[in-house]
């Protein structure tokens, strides 16, 4: 891995470079001198998703908090002193705004809303009320590089088509009277940051009579300006969000060609503040005369339904002012993010593996040199030496452990998916039958990603966020073909053939703390795991959802107890003194059990029925406990509790295994040697030390040596005919970076843990387990201390020669050897079949 001061050193000379080649380009070394005192919220940080949100600076938050501090400002609706202040700024900021893209008041209007989604609905909503008027609905062209807010206006329309930019540049050429239409495409998408002519909007109103262009804005405007000067050039309509600009108030803008907004003439609702006469009979208007008139002039004066976010619109304006104050015009923006861009650009191209192999496929066909044609947004994934592709998942899960902000996924940009990706509608079809959902964890589905990774840079970016993303880059991705950790070679001979446990945990609240059992007690153990584990929640009362760790890291810090003999499950936090007590025996709701509700969950992605405890005392004291609104649930036994199955990577061919409110799978199994050669590198990097309790397995075994684990076949009680059959090893997220006994986040172990455990850029770590019973009941008992008889995987049949390996101790996990899942074995997702020789 490069030194991170030679690799910033390295690229500090080629930006000068940048700036020599290319005139256009132009860093903003300024940047650097204000970053720290302007935007203190991105100390550790590096922030490369400025084309969801760019960031607000301390001076504008300071601006708008001393201003609505010194002023009153009351509803624009009202005539008072305190409310026509309130209008003489909206009425100001709209100007302003305006002055911003060039645009003539004359000419021009800006209809304030919440986003530019909203600003594309009024659009879309407007075109669609011509058919309810009687009229013939519209036709609809749209980009197929579009965000998913254009693509949504396809359900309105009669005919609607997804065009390329070859067809788009025929159909805005080609003179044709076909009636009325709408055609849109992005300034800039938002997936690539690919740039689209504006002369398309011209051309379209030259050559088609009676269609009108609208044009998202959001992901150009972010960094470059905007020209409309022009009338008779410009779009009829611009959807923009200003929260892309300057960070905040959250809020949007449509700005409308005034010549254009005849269009708007057949909605029928009206808000308040839109009309000039209304009244409300208790019957139909005598004479068929209306009840209400629209009022006339300025869009705004007849689209803004209700009360405007006035408060917002006050901030708009010092956001403005501050802008300018702090990068002049956004033209010096879009030099300074050109000349980072290009470097970027370049940088990731250059990423080699040892073999020559390129590491990153970026997602367009332009080079950020020309900025007409590409914006600084980038869409690309990550490949392996072999040319297979790292599941972008996992990439963001290293990124966040390394304070890097970026986005993954499918982009809210369906057909740039499906143009990048390769994927046919027959393809995109069959992925959602087989579960695909968008912002799922499916990251890669028969070898082809499902989606991308974005960074995306800003007026506020500077030199070391480039350095930052390329250094994780080579730490994580660039494959040198280093000595990992290993040991002696296996082999089937060997003679550590027994284990023991020496720890056995059970969660009674899904991620909260794990409940001990003590040495001397037993535990029951089941096909779907250990009784009690994971079969209670804690559900968000707004959302409805099962929270867990990763987003709520205090729950660690709440402690449950189970008491079999008082049949109690204990509850405490070490904050609040009182500790609640819940009864494990389900009952009909007495005095001493409280009351329940069924109520609808997600978990996993997967809808369940719970049973949520609806008494106050209950939902108070987790909401004290968390500071978020929540309350405790439990998953029911009942048949119709709804059932939830092993995942598809671990799932057994002799039937569907329940989990319950587990992730994955029943048992988690964890081999304590496992943990050195971990901490080893910990140490080395000079980091803190991590407890075995951060994996939060179920069953602790002292193993023979590192990673012995992958080989294991079962575990069998030498008292019974019982096991505990392993299914494979488990993926880790940085969960396991949350500190169980302070719930503080830290970069290990999964640092380390990714530089020894990974394959297909998933780290694993532990093994998924399941209880087979030799009685009829299912059901078995489970002590610290038992002796367990290891079975090793039979190897001889497998080939140790090919396949894309992960260090794994004396092992490597393969990607291209199989066991036959008929036959009871170690299971693996599609790209990890099982565990074989070094």
């Amino acid at each position: 891995m490069t030194d991170y001061t030679e690799l910033r050193a390295g690229l500090r000379k080629q930006l000068e470079k940048v700036e020599r080649s290319y005139p256009s380009a132009s860093y903003n070394a300024q940047v650097e001198e204000f970053r720290e005192r302007e935007y203190p919220q991105l100390k550790g940080i590096t922030y490369l998703d400025h084309a969801a949100t760019t960031l607000y600076s301390s001076s504008l938050i300071d601006a708008v908090s001393s201003d609505l501090k010194k002023n009153l400002f009351g509803n624009p609706h009202s005539l008072s002193p305190s409310s026509l202040e309130t209008t003489k700024r909206i009425q100001d900021t709209r100007v302003r705004v305006l002055q911003l893209f060039n645009a003539d008041p004359e000419h021009f209007d800006v209809v304030f809303c919440g986003n530019t989604t909203a600003a594309i609905k009024l659009v879309a909503d407007a075109f669609a009320a011509r058919s309810e008027s009687g009229r013939s609905g519209f036709q609809y062209r749209v980009h197929e590089d579009s965000h998913t807010s254009l693509v949504g206006v396809r359900q309105l329309a009669i005919d609607s088509r997804a065009l390329k930019s070859f067809q788009m540049d025929e159909f805005v050429n080609s003179r044709e009277k076909d009636g009325c239409g709408l055609m849109a495409y992005p300034a800039q998408s938002n997936m690539t940051g690919q740039r689209y002519p504006l002369s398309w909007a011209t051309k379209l109103r030259q050559n088609r009579p009676g269609w009108y262009s609208l044009l998202d804005a959001a992901g150009l405007v972010t960094t470059s300006p905007l020209d409309l000067s022009n009338v008779s050039t410009a779009p009829d309509f611009v959807a923009l969000s200003f929260y892309k600009m300057f960070g905040y108030p959250d809020l949007g803008g449509l700005i409308v060609r005034k010549a254009s907004s005849s269009i708007f003439q057949n909605r029928k609702y009206f808000g308040g503040g839109t009309v000039s006469f209304v009244m409300n009979p208790s019957g139909h208007p005598s004479n068929n005369l209306p009840h209400a008139v629209r009022k006339l002039g300025s869009p705004h004066e007849y689209l803004e339904d209700g009360t405007v976010p006035f408060h917002s619109i006050i901030a708009l304006d010092h956001a403005l002012s501050d802008h300018t104050r702090l990068y002049s015009n956004f033209d010096k923006i879009s030099r300074h993010t050109q000349a980072l861009g290009i470097l970027l650009f370049e940088s990731l191209k250059a990423r080699k593996h040892a073999n020559g192999t390129s590491i990153v496929h970026i997602y367009t066909d332009q080079h950020p040199s020309c900025p007409n044609f590409q914006g600084a947004t980038f869409a690309f994934n990550l490949r392996k030496q072999d040319g297979s592709f790292v599941g972008f998942n996992d990439v963001l899960k290293l990124a966040s452990v390394r304070d890097i902000h970026l986005r993954t996924g499918g982009l809210c940009n369906p057909g740039g998916v499906m143009k990048w990706m390769n994927l046919s509608e027959q393809e995109m079809r069959k992925n959602f039958a087989e579960g695909k959902r968008c912002g799922d964890e499916w990251d890669l589905m028969n070898g082809k990603p499902t989606g991308a990774i974005r960074v995306s840079l800003g007026a506020m970016s500077s030199l070391d966020d480039v350095v930052k993303f390329i250094s994780f880059i080579d730490e994580f991705y660039v494959d040198n073909t280093p000595s990992l950790y290993t040991t002696e070679p296996f082999s089937n001979s060997c003679s550590h053939t027994a284990t023991k446990i020496s720890k056995i945990s059970v969660y009674p609240i899904k991620s909260c703390a794990a409940f001990d059992v003590p040495p001397s007690q037993s535990w029951r153990i089941m096909t779907q795991g250990l009784e009690y584990d994971r079969e209670f929640c804690l559900i968000h009362q707004g959302t409805g959802k099962v929270m867990d760790m990763k987003m709520y890291p205090k729950m660690a810090l709440i402690r449950p107890f189970i008491n079999l003999e008082t049949r109690q499950l204990s509850i405490s936090y070490k904050q609040i003194t009182t500790t609640l007590e819940i009864p494990l025996d389900e009952s009909l709701p007495t005095h001493s059990h409280p009351i329940t509700k069924k109520c609808n969950s997600k978990v996993c992605g997967d809808t369940i029925v719970v049973q949520a405890y609806s008494e106050k005392r209950i939902s108070e004291w987790f909401s004290d406990a968390l500071n978020v609104p929540c309350t405790l649930a439990r998953y029911p036994s009942a048949p119709d509790g709804g059932g939830r199955y092993m995942k598809n990577h671990v799932r057994q061919a002799n039937g569907e295994i329940p989990i319950a409110l587990r992730n994955e799978s029943p048992i988690l199994v964890v081999n304590r040697k496992s943990l050195d050669p971990i901490n080893e590198a910990i140490y080395k990097s000079g980091g803190k030390l991590s407890d075995i309790s951060v994996f939060r397995s179920n069953i602790i075994v002292d193993g023979p040596q590192p990673f012995d684990e992958d080989k294991w076949l079962q575990l069998g009680f030498k008292n019974s005919n019982s096991t505990i059959q392993l299914l494979g090893p488990c993926r880790r997220c940085h969960m396991i970076c949350i500190d169980q006994t302070t719930s503080e986040r830290s970069p290990e172990p999964f640092v380390s843990l990714s530089k020894l455990r990974t394959i297909n850029g998933k780290v694993y770590f532990g093994q998924h387990a399941t209880f087979i019973c030799d009685s009829d009941i299912q059901a078995g008992s489970i002590q610290v201390g038992d002796e367990l008889d290891i079975s090793y995987i039979d190897l001889d049949s497998s080939d140790t020669d090919s396949g894309e390996s992960c260090s794994s101790g004396n092992t490597a996990i393969t990607a291209d050897t199989a066991v036959d899942v008929a036959e009871p074995a170690v299971k693996q997702e599609a790209a990890l079949a099982s565990c074989v020789l070094q």
